[in-house]
């Protein structure tokens, strides 16, 4: 059976109890009325009955109380009254339907006789005898009367309480029927509802069940019953169908999650390296794996917030710098030099791990912060020799030769301190000032340490002022070129000037080379310096060429700094500056220092030998202060040795560095070149290097470095200072 079935069903059962039940209650109450209107019909008819019966025995009381002569008194009386009640039992005999005509014949005849009587006793002449027979008939027809409605009240009497047992029997009936319809009804609703709940919502409930377990992931699901209805037994059907298809997929997406699960696990643990990466790369030097300046100003900040909160807490900062680390680099190259880096990197480390509890602290930083330059944050010192003890113990350590790929390579390192005691605003400050320290350090000699003072901040700071007033100078054109002559000591006369710059500054007067070169140096401003410079010292030469009848051939000389021989293009700035001045280029020297052009031998060479295309002369500057390897010298395209100040200085207090500077000129000669030596002051000095055939020579004796105007005059004395040294 299909649902709509059961429903048809439901609704036909329920509309037929309901129209029976409503019929039936209708037909009982309907039946109810018609006998109260029949009960109170025949109550009003009793009641009209007794009421004649009541009048009659009024008069039938008169009669007896009355001797006959008086009766005619009566009779006369009672016309209008027999009248009265004939009207009226003919209306009660007309409208009765309990009692039939015959129950009212037995009154109304008598009552006829006694209306004729009192016609005929009217209409005598009043006689006695006449009235006394009338009287008597009259008397006898009243008594007939009396029986007769005496009858019929008891009749009416009777009939009024069948009526009224009718009526009771009937509404006791009725209300007994009703009662059992009713619990036929609800017997037929309960049965109803009991045949709907098994065949349809139990069904459904079980159907429910079933898929909530499903929904919940139950491996057995409760077996089903079969349904009395098409449509849930399709349901039923469907439902195992869509559970066994539901657990299929249930089980492939389950093993497919647990895979994507398993990946998300892999790539989360993948990001997470890759985050943890990532933050190691934010704070530690890619190739060191030290703490990088971020994570040191961290920690900086750090100490200094709980040095303010804690009166008696120290720490102090140690800014270390490889010496000469740049002399390895170019000379062994830039992986040579990483290398290095990551060897003195590990070294450190392993130092402060195997020294004392203060160097063992895991709150101490090793950081580097860029280049060659390493800081140290030492966490929590008790004193101030603390930080110095840990310097020289780093010092020690570095002293140890490294080996880097069989090469021995020995390096040291200057070291500036500085202490958390000067009440620092910010971490920069502190590490500038240990960097100052640091460079007192370097100044001092190199492979030491020093500890920070106000006088350093004083020195930083002018030299910070000195960097403001460099770049002020080129944008005022602060800068001047003097020129210093070279002797040719064969001949004694000029033949030719070293280009040296000046600083005219505004308020300090005339600032000499030593002063603020190394400065420039490191800014990188001795690279625009130097192009200046050049294109000075061209533009002069070219002058002095053109305005003097010169007799000889007048060079200029100008140095070239390791800056410049390093930045890519010096080659294309000498040919543009000898193009710009039409200079020939034999008339021009670059002056380059030993160590530059020993730090990277094959580099150098290459430019050296482009720039010796030009027709360029090159000079190989304070020779014997650096690596003076002799053996080095065929390799370059050199073709003058100027010999550093510092023989001249110590030949007089030690014979022996004749004898070097005497070896260096035949050397020099052998190779084809020529030597100048710097630094000559007296006579004695000019006559030991013209008896160690030395080949040209500049200093103070001849002339110090003079302005372009005091030189032209110079140039147009034309002096002879061997002369006048012999004389």
């Amino acid at each position: 059976m299909r649902i709509y079935h059961h429903i048809s069903t439901l609704h036909v059962v329920a509309i037929a109890g309901a129209i029976t039940l409503v019929a039936t209650v209708g037909l009982l109450m309907t039946l109810v009325q018609t006998t109260m209107t029949h009960t109170i019909a025949a109550s009003e008819q009793r009641q009209h009955i007794h009421s004649l019966l009541n009048a009659a025995e009024d008069i039938n009381n008169q009669f007896a109380n009355v001797e006959n002569e008086d009766l005619h008194h009566i009779i006369k009386s009672a016309k209008f009254s027999t009248n009265r009640w004939l009207a009226e039992l003919y209306e009660l005999r007309d409208s009765s339907e309990n009692m039939s005509p015959v129950t009212f014949k037995e009154a109304c005849t008598p009552l006829e006789s006694l209306i004729q009587i009192i016609q005929n006793f009217s209409k005598s002449n009043n006689t006695q005898p006449s009235n006394t027979d009338l009287a008597a008939k009259f008397k006898r027809q009243f008594e007939r009367y009396l029986h007769g409605i005496t009858q019929l009240d008891k009749l009416s009497a009777k009939e009024a309480n069948a009526v009224s047992d009718t009526l009771t029997l009937r509404k006791r009936t009725s209300m007994l029927t009703i009662g059992v319809l009713c619990l036929l009804y609800l017997a037929i609703i309960e049965h109803t509802r009991y045949w709907t709940r098994r065949r349809l919502i139990t069904p459904v409930e079980q159907l429910a069940d079933a898929a909530i377990q499903a929904m919940s992931g139950a491996d057995e699901l409760p077996q089903l019953e079969d349904c009395e209805t098409h449509e849930l037994n399709a349901l039923a059907r469907m439902l195992s169908s869509f559970v066994g298809t539901l657990k299929t997929q249930v089980k492939e997406r389950t093993s497919e999650l647990e895979r994507q699960k398993l990946q998300l696990e892999r790539e989360v643990a993948v990001r997470r390296r890759a985050e943890d990466q990532l933050r190691h790369a934010a704070f530690h030097d890619r190739l060191t794996n030290l703490c990088n300046r971020d994570l040191l100003m961290d920690r900086l900040d750090r100490c200094m917030s709980r040095a303010k909160r804690h009166n008696d807490y120290k720490f102090a900062v140690l800014f270390l710098d490889v010496d000469r680390f740049k002399e390895v680099n170019d000379s062994l190259g830039h992986t040579a030099g990483d290398q290095l880096l990551i060897a003195i990197a590990n070294r450190l480390v392993s130092c402060l791990r195997q020294g004392d509890t203060l160097s063992r602290s895991e709150s101490n930083t090793i950081s580097r912060i860029g280049g060659d330059e390493f800081v140290i944050l030492l966490d929590g010192i008790k004193a101030r020799s603390d930080a110095s003890i840990v310097a020289e113990r780093l010092q020690e350590a570095l002293s140890v030769p490294f080996d880097l790929e069989g090469r021995s390579i020995v390096s040291t390192a200057s070291i500036g301190i500085a202490f958390n005691e000067l009440d620092y605003d910010s971490p920069d400050h502190l590490l500038r000032d240990a960097d100052a320290a640091m460079y007192y350090a370097k100044a001092a000699g190199k492979a030491r340490h020093e500890i920070f003072n106000k006088q350093m901040h004083a020195e930083a700071m002018a030299r910070l002022e000195l960097s403001a007033d460099l770049r002020h100078a080129f944008e005022n054109q602060e800068f001047v070129v003097y020129y210093q002559p070279i002797v040719t000591l064969s001949s004694g006369h000029i033949s030719g000037f070293e280009a040296l710059v000046r600083w005219n500054h505004p308020t300090k007067g005339l600032i000499a080379p030593l002063n603020f070169i190394g400065h420039a140096e490191e800014t990188g401003l001795i690279v625009q310096l130097g192009q200046w410079v050049l294109n000075q010292a061209c533009h002069q030469l070219k002058q002095w060429h053109d305005e003097l009848d010169l007799d000889f051939p007048l060079s200029m000389s100008v140095n070239v700094s390791k800056r410049q021989v390093a930045e890519p293009g010096l080659v294309d700035v000498v040919k543009k500056v000898l193009e710009e001045t039409k200079l020939d280029g034999e008339y021009l020297r670059l002056e380059i220092t030993e160590s530059v052009i020993m730090a990277n031998a094959d580099t150098v060479t290459v430019v050296l030998n482009q720039i010796k295309e030009l027709g360029v002369q090159l000079y190989m500057d304070d020779f014997g202060t650096g690596y003076s390897s002799l053996s080095y010298l065929h390799r370059f395209p050199i073709d003058v040795l100027k010999i550093d100040r510092e023989f001249m200085s110590t030949m007089n207090a030690n014979k022996n560095y004749a004898g070097v500077v005497h070896t260096v000129v035949v050397l020099a000669h052998n190779l084809n070149m020529e030597v100048i030596v710097e630094g000559v002051e007296t006579k004695d000095q000019l006559a030991q290097l013209i008896a160690l055939d030395c080949d040209k020579a500049q200093g103070f004796y001849f002339s110090e470095p003079l302005p372009a105007d005091q030189s032209r005059r110079l140039l147009q004395k034309r002096p002879h200072w061997i002369q006048e040294s012999a004389a």
